[in-house]
């Protein structure tokens, strides 16, 4: 009887000291382990072989700024140091979206816990928008009022890639917003939902004679921009796409590019008379700014920009995995689903 316990416990013991050797040497292994390369200092901005700046790259949003100012940082343009490390440690303490909550809607939105998101630090800038100067969508003009069927600023979310949060949007397949329909990346690409990573990411290739623009968010899918920039005028107006129609040139080491055409404007901007202008401009090896100005005088009282930094490291060590978008497309039924039962609550 002895020696029938006696094995397997002779066993158990050798087992304890191969987990005690694997603990020591897990900690020797990350004693010993290597530092991952930080970012390379900044150089000079790069050119390409033919003479131009060099713009290519996989580039990133690498702060979270918001659109327009809050009424907290009103006539603030910038946050302190103080403000920011501040920011940044609520969101460090913030069990946010991995707790799990009674309340069902809640506990559903937290199913998109630290897994599936990331949190980006906080910005100094208090806004995207840097003109108007009080970092505000412009008002909105009488015919759009109107054509919107409300009053205020900035104008409608359509076209901008969200989630679909309005009360009838979720009636049936053709009204659900973009994103759970897989149709792909929206202009004008904007880091407005930073925590799916939607409009942060862009891989840029370049040539003497035209750009591509490959742009990733989320499981919306991708969506891939052409810019020729060899003088060629823009497609007749009838001629509508997605993601509109872009001519680029050279003004000195910025890139301006002109985009008409869309099928959609953006927040509800007349198509027939909405412009987006860009300017790219490399700052250093590591950065990369784009100002966006956006143009329609049947939307907006004033045309208004915003201003886009973003940084890269080495490209080798990066790669943009293509969006899987809904496997089976099972969240668009649930998304159906779940407005009949709101409609079927609604009428007891």
């Amino acid at each position: 009887m002895r020696q029938r316990y006696l094995a397997p416990l002779g066993a158990l013991a050798l087992v304890a000291v191969f987990v005690s050797l694997a603990a020591v040497s897990m900690r020797s292994q990350t004693k010993a382990a290597p530092k991952a390369p930080g970012l390379p200092k900044p150089g000079p901005a790069p050119r390409t072989a033919w003479g131009e700046p060099d713009l290519q790259g996989t580039w990133f949003v690498m702060e979270n700024v918001p659109l327009e100012r809050s009424a907290a940082n009103a006539n603030k343009e910038f946050l302190t140091d103080a403000e920011v490390a501040a920011a940044d440690k609520q969101k460090a303490d913030d069990p946010g979206r991995n707790a799990r909550s009674a309340n069902s809607a809640q506990d559903v939105n937290g199913a998109y816990n630290a897994v599936f998101n990331s949190v980006l630090r906080t910005s100094k800038r208090t806004s995207m928008i840097i003109d108007p100067p009080d970092g505000k969508i412009p008002p909105l003009t009488a015919e759009a009022q109107q054509r919107q069927g409300r009053g205020g600023r900035g104008g409608l979310g359509a076209g901008g890639g969200g989630r679909g949060n309005a009360a009838s949007v979720n009636d049936n397949p053709e009204t659900v917003a973009q994103s759970p329909r897989c149709l792909g990346v929206q202009m004008p690409f904007l880091a407005t939902n930073p925590l799916f990573a939607q409009g942060t990411v862009m891989q840029i290739v370049q040539g003497p004679k035209s750009m591509g623009i490959y742009m990733e968010d989320d499981h919306a899918g991708g969506g891939n921009r052409v810019i020729f920039m060899d003088g060629r005028p823009h497609a007749p107006s009838t001629i509508k796409n997605v993601l509109g129609d872009s001519r680029g040139k050279w003004e000195g080491n910025t890139l301006i590019v002109e985009t008409t055409n869309f099928v959609q404007g953006y927040r509800g901007a007349n198509p027939d008379t909405y412009k987006m202008t860009e300017k790219f401009t490399r700052i250093d090896s590591n950065n990369l700014r784009r100002d966006i100005t956006f143009e329609d005088p049947k939307t907006w009282t004033r045309p208004w920009t915003v201003r886009i930094e973003m940084g890269k490291t080495d490209d080798s060590r990066h790669m943009i995995f293509d969006s899987a978008c809904h496997e089976g497309n099972y969240g668009l039924t649930g998304i159906l689903v779940g407005a009949r039962r709101e409609e079927q609550a609604a009428k007891k």
